[in-house]
């Protein structure tokens, strides 16, 4: 019998192709910088010291605008705050989608009309699921929200509700591949809406746990997986908290009238920090400015 090449084998041989290629294409420092990141995106080490090891790596990758302003308004850039879901009324009216690249924006502090705008640039380059399906004037009045508060309220089928026929009858299109979520195909759709309603169930059963809580107990989740699947909300310039990402977890909270739920903050408005900084953060009930 022949020694063929195991699957060990082979994943060793292509981690070394890739490591060869970023060498080559941008240097040692990149190779180092990579191979740190693949180490720190498998929490294999214990849940205390991971979350340090990568609390300080992406600390130093990320915006973190807010480190430059006064100690008594500089909030940490992955500070986690229990809010109320009533105060998360609007998407944010960044360049949509907003999510992208988001573990580089932590902390980001941006200037401009962006928190105001009635709608989102969309990046030319955008490919996802169409953003009329999600977004709207106010976070409730979207086709998201309201055919999930159809399907969980009204008991309305999912392939009755707005979202769901909207996202099969762009099945048959060439663009966009994917129409929701990760979904390119009828059957997948019909997966998603299961989840959901996995997700429903849990969380009305068990009530909202964040993202952290799961450390140590699920070994997939480490910090970046953290930081990418908690609801995040960008900050306005009078302190509004604007959806970024979490839109469904968002809307079952909200069906369900959870009092509050763990949110992460990305990107503040210039003109909320000035705020911050000309006001006593100890005399503001602002999530944003608890423990500054």
């Amino acid at each position: 019998m022949g020694l063929g090449v195991g699957p060990t084998t082979r994943s060793a041989v292509e981690n070394a192709r890739m490591a060869r290629d970023v060498c080559e294409t941008a240097g040692l420092t990149a190779l180092a910088r990579t191979a740190l990141e693949y180490a720190i995106s498998r929490p294999r080490l214990h849940p205390t010291l991971h979350w340090r090891v990568a609390e300080t790596y992406y600390r130093r990758r990320c915006a973190n605008d807010v480190a430059s302003f006064p100690d008594a308004v500089a909030p940490d850039p992955f500070k986690l705050e229990w809010v109320s879901p009533e105060r998360i009324v609007r998407h944010t009216r960044r360049e949509y989608p907003p999510y992208r690249d988001r573990l580089e924006q932590f902390g980001a502090v941006q200037g401009g009309d962006w928190d105001q705008r009635e709608d989102p640039p969309i990046d030319p380059d955008y490919e996802g699921p169409p953003a009329h399906l999600f977004l709207a004037n106010r976070f409730e009045h979207s086709v998201l929200y309201r055919s999930l508060e159809a399907h969980f309220e009204d008991d309305v089928p999912w392939d009755e509700t707005e979202l769901v026929q909207r996202a099969k009858a762009l099945v048959p299109k060439s663009t966009p591949e994917r129409v929701w979520h990760e979904c390119e195909t009828n059957a997948a759709i019909d997966q998603r809406c299961r989840q959901l309603d996995t997700l429903y169930e849990l969380i009305r059963d068990d009530g909202y746990r964040s993202q952290r809580e799961r450390l140590g107990r699920d070994p997939s989740v480490g910090f970046r997986h953290c930081l990418r699947h908690e609801i995040t909300v960008d900050i306005g310039r009078d302190g509004d908290l604007l959806l970024v990402s979490g839109k469904h977890r968002l809307a079952i909270v909200k069906l369900l009238g959870l009092e509050a739920v763990p949110v992460v903050f990305l990107v503040r408005h210039q003109g909320w920090m000035d705020r911050c900084v000309a006001a006593s953060a100890s005399e503001s009930t602002h999530p944003d400015l608890r423990g500054c």
